[in-house]
């Protein structure tokens, strides 16, 4: 009875340690920030998104096994330009109506070495997923992370601007998405 009881004590406790390396973190939207840069009618241009969220899990021993998640408003879109923004949720573009979220999703991390990391995942858009690869640099300490880096989204791949409207501005082709997101631990 002892021997069991010692070994129950033994799994429960390799279990505890296992699981504190593992760790979710929730992303820090106040901190956080995703923008975008793009070319309108010749010139550079930028924009932002003002409501997102993100959760995920990582443990530094395993970035392979990295799980992460990201829902952007899509209404949250901010041109810095009232008329420009509400054209941007529209059918033509954003569509946020019918598609109110943006879903960026991480399957696999893959170490380059120092803090740089390949990101594999997915991006969803007006409800057409995408692969997407990505390099970012990634700063865990035991009070938060923080994730940077740049992706290119091709918004031809997803409809965006496709309709009447594109014979009044000229949107670019790719559209450069620049985040810095900050997140903090919730143990396991």
């Amino acid at each position: 009875m002892l021997r069991a009881a010692l070994i129950g004590f033994a799994l429960v406790l390799g279990l505890g340690l296992s699981a504190q390396a593992k760790t979710a973190w929730q992303v820090d939207p106040a901190r956080s920030d995703v923008a975008f840069e793009y070319v309108k009618d010749g010139d550079p241009t930028e924009g932002t998104f003002r409501k997102f969220t993100g959760k995920g899990v990582f443990d530094a021993a395993a970035p392979e096994e990295a799980r992460f998640e990201l829902q952007i408003q899509s209404s949250s879109i901010d041109l810095y330009d009232t008329l420009a923004s509400a054209f941007a949720t529209s059918a033509e573009w954003f569509d946020s109506k019918n598609h109110p979220d943006i879903i960026y999703v991480l399957r696999d991390l893959k170490a380059v070495g120092g803090e740089k990391y390949l990101a594999i995942g997915s991006i969803t858009i007006r409800g057409k997923e995408q692969p997407l690869r990505s390099e970012l640099n990634l700063v865990v300490s035991g009070d938060g992370a923080t994730a940077k880096g740049t992706l290119t989204i091709r918004r031809n791949d997803f409809l965006l601007g496709v309709g009447p409207s594109a014979a009044f501005v000229e949107i670019g082709p790719d559209v450069q998405v620049r985040f810095s997101l900050v997140a903090r631990p919730d143990r396991f």
